[in-house]
C-alpha cells in the first residue's frame, strides 16, 4: 500500500507506517533484513485465488489506544496515526526503488545536476486536485513557501526547503519569495540549492516529495491552519481517495477520487476506524475489518488465524530510552542543552541502559517479534553497524559505573544520592498503548531500583499518547527520562531527529562532536556511498558511547490481511509503488469470517 513518507514520526501503540501492497517481490535487501532478526521468519506478501471484483469498501483498522489527532497534512502531522489516514489520499510525487532511492516512474520527473546544485522537477500536464481544480508547478512552489513560512507551525523546516537558496531569508521575513526557486513553465521548476547532499535522492531527504493545493491554503493564516477545515475535515489532495467525512478522533471515511491521475481507483470507499489493542484480535477474527497493523504483544493469539493472513516484515523503526538535556529555543530554532541537567552524566545514562533486561522484554512481552537493538540506525538499512555493542543486561557493571561517578547511597535509605550528596529522584515518562505498557514500565523502574536509583513515573502511570507528545514537545520540566519509538523515512541520516537545529530532537542533546559527525553524513564527500556509510557508522559508535538516546528494540511490522483481498505486499521497497492502492481489489464481496 502506498505510503507518503514524512520524515520521522513517533509511533503509538500498534500504529506503524502503513504497509505496502505493491507488486514487487522480496529483494536482496529484504534477505539481509531477515538475517538481522532470526527470531522471525518473514512472510511479506499474500496472493488469493479467484477473479478480482470491481468496487467495494475497504475497512482499515487503525490499531491504537488513543484517538486520532486529526492533523491530515503531511507537513504538519507529527504522529503515525495521522500519517496512516493521510496515506490513503495524499500521494508522493516520486516512486522509490528497492534501494530506497527516488525514481522517475511516478507522478513527477526530476533531474539532479550535482555540479551546479540544481534540481529540476517536472509535473505532467492536465492533472487535477480532488476538488477538480487544475494542479500545476505553482502548487509545488507554494508547498516550499508553506514549509519555509516564518510562522509555519510544523517541524519540517529547515530539514525540508532550508538548503534552497533564499529560503533562510524568506523564513526570516526578509524576502517575499524564495530566490532559489525558479519557475520555468506551468509544469517545471528549477530548485537552486546552497548545497546538495546524498539525501537529495532519498525519501525524507532534501527534496520535497509532496504537494499542497495553493488555492486551498494561500488564504489561511498560519495561526489558524492547524484547526482549519483544510487540515481537519476536507483536505484536498491528488491521491486515489478523498475524505468524505470525519468523526473526530474515531473514524475517517474516504471515497474514490474521480480526478486521480492514474484513473479512478478500483475500490469505491475506504473507512478507517480506530480500534483498541484489546479488541483488534477479535475484530479481525470476526471478519469486521480487511486490514490492520497488529499489536506485537498479542501475536500468539492470532498468528494462526484462519480467515486472515499474517504478514511480517522488518520495520524502519525502533524503540528507545532517551534522556532530557535541555529545551528547544523557538526564537533561535535551536536545541539548548543545559550542562547542569540531571541526566548530563554519561555514567548515569550508561548505567540505566545496562540495568534494563531488554532481551527479557522482547521474549516475554513480544513473542519473538522484537529483538534487542544495538544502534540508532536499524538493520533494515545497509548503513547499519552491527559491530556496535548493545547495552546488554549487566547490573553489576551498572553499579560500578554509578560508583565511579560518585552516585552513592549516603543516608542508607537504599537509594543513591547524586555526586554532590543531594537526593536523586529521576522522573520517567512512558506512553500508554498496548496491554503490557504498565507491566513494562513497572519492570524498568524495578530494574533501576535494583542498582540503587529512585525512579518515579511521570503522572504515576503511562501517559495517554497525545498528552505524552505534548509533554515532550513542550519540554515539560518533570521529564528526565522517557521511552519512545521512531518510524523512520527512507534516509538513514539522523540529523533531523538528533541534530542541534532539529525540533524533533526532543532529548535536546547537543555537542560539537555530534555536529561534526552529522555534518560529515550530509557533506559533498558523502555522495561517495562508501564514505557516507563510514560516516554513518562513526556516528552510530559515538551515539552508543554517549548514550543520550539508547535503542532498545528493533521492531517487526505485523499486518493482518483478510483473505478476500486479492494481493497485498509489505516489502519495504514497495512503500511508494505508484497506483498500488489504486489497484487494490477483493476476490469476494464479503469479508472472510
Amino acid at each position: 500500500m502506498k505510503m507518503t513518507f514524512g520524515k520521522y514520526l513517533p509511533l503509538v501503540a500498534a500504529v506503524t507506517l502503513l504497509a505496502s501492497c505493491g507488486n514487487n517481490k522480496a529483494s536482496a535487501a529484504n534477505k539481509k533484513d531477515e538475517s538481522a532478526n532470526k527470531q522471525m521468519v518473514y512472510k511479506k506478501e499474500v496472493k488469493q485465488k479467484g477473479k478480482a471484483i470491481k468496487g467495494g469498501e475497504l475497512k482499515y483498522a487503525l490499531v491504537s489506544d488513543t484517538p486520532i489527532k486529526g492533523i491530515f497534512n503531511p507537513y504538519l502531522s507529527v504522529v503515525a496515526s495521522d500519517s496512516v489516514v493521510t496515506s490513503f489520499f495524499s500521494e508522493d510525487l516520486f516512486t522509490v526503488d528497492k534501494t530506497k532511492h527516488f525514481t522517475n516512474d511516478g507522478f513527477a520527473k526530476f533531474d539532479v545536476d550535482e555540479k551546479n546544485k540544481v534540481v529540476t522537477v517536472k509535473f505532467p500536464k492536465d492533472v487535477k486536485w480532488s476538488d477538480g481544480k487544475p494542479m500545476s508547478i505553482d502548487d509545488y512552489i507554494f508547498t516550499h513557501e508553506f514549509i519555509a513560512n516564518k510562522d509555519y507551525p510544523g517541524v519540517r523546516y529547515p530539514a525540508f526547503v532550508g538548503d534552497i537558496e533564499g529560503a533562510e531569508e524568506y523564513h526570516a521575513g526578509k524576502a517575499d519569495h524564495i530566490s532559489g526557486i525558479e519557475k520555468v513553465d506551468d509544469q517545471t521548476v528549477k530548485l537552486h540549492y546552497k548545497k546538495l547532499t546524498p539525501a537529495i535522492n532519498i525519501p525524507g531527504g532534501q527534496l520535497v516529495s509532496g504537494c499542497l493545493p495553493k488555492h486551498v491554503y494561500k488564504d489561511i493564516p498560519m495561526s489558524k491552519v492547524m484547526e482549519s477545515d483544510a487540515v481537519r475535515k476536507n483536505p484536498v489532495s491528488f491521491g486515489p481517495f478523498k475524505i468524505q467525512s470525519v468523526i473526530p478522533g474515531e473514524s475517517v471515511t474516504l471515497v474514490a477520487n474521480e480526478h486521480y491521475y492514474l484513473g479512478r481507483p478500483n475500490l469505491d470507499k475506504v473507512t478507517v476506524d480506530v480500534v483498541s489493542t484489546k479488541n483488534i484480535v477479535s475484530e479481525m477474527k470476526n471478519g469486521n475489518y480487511d486490514i490492520a497493523s497488529m499489536p506485537a504483544d498479542s501475536y500468539d493469539s492470532y498468528k494462526d488465524a484462519k480467515n486472515f493472513t499474517v504478514l511480517t516484515a522488518p520495520e524502519l523503526s525502533y524503540n528507545y530510552i532517551a534522556f532530557k538535556f535541555g529545551k528547544w529555543n523557538p526564537e533561535k530554532k535551536v536545541n539548548e542543552s543545559n550542562e547542569h541537567s540531571k541526566m548530563n552524566n554519561k555514567n548515569l545514562r550508561q548505567a540505566m541502559a545496562y540495568a534494563i533486561d531488554t532481551d527479557k522484554i522482547a521474549k516475554k512481552f513480544y513473542n519473538g517479534t522484537r529483538a534487542q537493538a544495538n544502534s540508532l540506525i536499524p538493520p533494515v538499512f545497509d548503513e547499519h553497524d552491527d559491530k556496535v555493542k548493545p547495552y546488554q543486561y549487566n547490573p553489576k557493571k551498572a553499579k560500578q559505573l554509578l560508583d565511579e561517578a560518585g552516585y552513592k547511597d549516603k543516608d542508607g535509605d537504599g537509594f543513591r544520592e547524586d555526586p554532590k550528596g543531594k537526593k536523586l529522584v529521576i522522573n520517567y515518562l512512558t506512553p500508554a498503548g498496548g496491554e503490557n505498557d504498565q507491566s513494562i514500565a513497572l519492570a524498568l523502574t524495578q530494574w533501576w531500583e535494583k542498582i540503587g536509583l529512585k525512579v518515579k513515573l511521570v503522572s504515576g502511570r503511562p501517559v495517554e499518547f497525545n498528552s505524552y507528545i505534548d509533554k515532550l514537545r513542550g519540554d515539560d520540566p518533570q521529564i528526565d527520562v522517557y521511552a519512545g519509538a521512531w518510524a523512520l523515512s527512507g534516509d538513514p541520516d539522523p540529523s533531523d531527529i538528533y541534530g542541534r537545529h532539529a525540533e524533533l530532537n526532543v532529548a535536546r542533546f547537543t555537542s560539537e562532536e555530534n555536529d561534526k559527525l552529522l555534518a560529515d553524513i550530509s557533506s559533498e564527500k558523502a555522495f561517495d556511498q562508501k564514505y557516507r556509510k563510514e560516516a554513518l557508522q562513526k556516528w552510530q559508535e559515538y551515539a552508543a558511547e554517549e548514550a543520550f538516546v539508547v535503542p532498545t528494540l528493533y521492531r517487526t511490522g505485523i499486518t493482518a490481511v483478510n483473505n478476500r483481498i486479492k494481493y497485498f505486499d509489505v516489502n519495504v521497497d514497495s512503500l511508494q509503488d505508484a497506483g498500488s492502492l489504486n489497484n487494490l481489489a477483493f476476490v469476494s464481496k464479503d469479508r472472510v469470517k
